[in-house]
């Protein structure tokens, strides 16, 4: 355990750490939290969702990343879940492997109107530097979308109605 007279944090202290910047990041998107969000990130990011949009892998800096998602997600209510997370400690980079479940709610007249769900896996890379964790990779596996995809404008789906 990290403490005054051990500085240094323990392979639980950093699996801790990683498991609640995890959380951190999906509740941003939850709340609209966009400053939450760019606190969770490296200044770059590495990312993968061409299994859910038609999107070509790529690095972008932190601030388009979060401006994306702005865009994309601001007029829907959802709810991230992740589970089954194992972590990967390699000095100061780590590999986080979990299950997600993605909700996103249409919401109108103060009740939920439409949805668009999203099911699948995702890999973090983290990066650690002056004693905090960042992510620095984010590759989604889409299993399975359920819903309307027309919710979404970063769907795949919903670029293809277009």
């Amino acid at each position: 355990m990290k403490n005054a007279q051990n500085p240094t944090p323990t392979e639980a202290d950093q699996r801790n750490a990683l498991h609640d910047l995890i959380c951190k990041f999906q509740l941003a998107f939850d709340l609209h939290d966009w400053d939450l969000l760019a606190s969770c990130l490296h200044h770059e990011v590495y990312t993968d969702y061409s299994s859910f949009r038609a999107t070509q892998p790529g690095m972008q800096t932190r601030e388009e990343y979060v401006a994306l998602r702005r865009q994309a997600l601001s007029n829907l209510s959802m709810q991230h879940n992740f589970l089954n997370l194992r972590i990967e400690l390699a000095a100061d980079a780590a590999t986080g492997y979990c299950n997600y479940a993605i909700h996103r709610f249409e919401v109108r007249a103060g009740a939920a109107q439409d949805f668009f769900h999203s099911f699948g896996r995702y890999v973090f890379n983290f990066v650690r530097a002056d004693g905090e964790w960042a992510i620095s990779g984010i590759k989604q596996d889409l299993t399975a979308n359920v819903g309307n995809p027309e919710l979404h404008t970063g769907s795949a789906a919903h670029s293809k109605n277009r």
